[in-house]
């Protein structure tokens, strides 16, 4: 699948763990999966792009994306975690092309930043089934 969804019910965080490539199909994937459940539990979000080893979504895919209706409501926080440069370059120009349909979508560099940004005083998370 590419990603792992978690939820920590006390913090009402949504986390997705991307692991391994990242290419269009993955970034739309993720969008839906989150999507759906957001739908039924109102949250914030994390996408964690920490522990991705191939990063290879086209420009194109990402205009498109930013375009669309945002996974996360607008009201809802969601933090991208984007250790790496390249990462957190296509990221903010997402987070640019994007910026009137997800005002609050952030970027950060680390996890620890996220959960301070997100004020996540000892996050439990659990696992998301599909």
């Amino acid at each position: 699948m590419g990603f792992v969804m978690d939820f920590d019910p006390r913090n009402s965080i949504l986390r997705v763990t991307i692991s391994d490539g990242f290419t269009d199909q993955i970034m739309r994937d993720i969008c839906t999966a989150i999507s759906k459940f957001v739908a039924s539990h109102p949250c914030r979000g994390i996408v964690d792009y920490s522990k991705v080893t191939m990063f290879e979504p086209s420009s194109e895919a990402v205009r498109t994306l930013a375009s669309s209706k945002p996974a996360f409501p607008a009201g809802r926080t969601c933090i991208f975690v984007c250790p790496k440069d390249l990462i957190f370059g296509m990221a903010r120009m997402y987070q640019m092309l994007g910026e009137r349909t997800r005002p609050d979508l952030q970027l950060a560099r680390t996890l620890d930043a996220v959960y301070h940004l997100l004020r996540a005083e000892a996050p439990e998370f659990g696992p998301v089934s599909l």
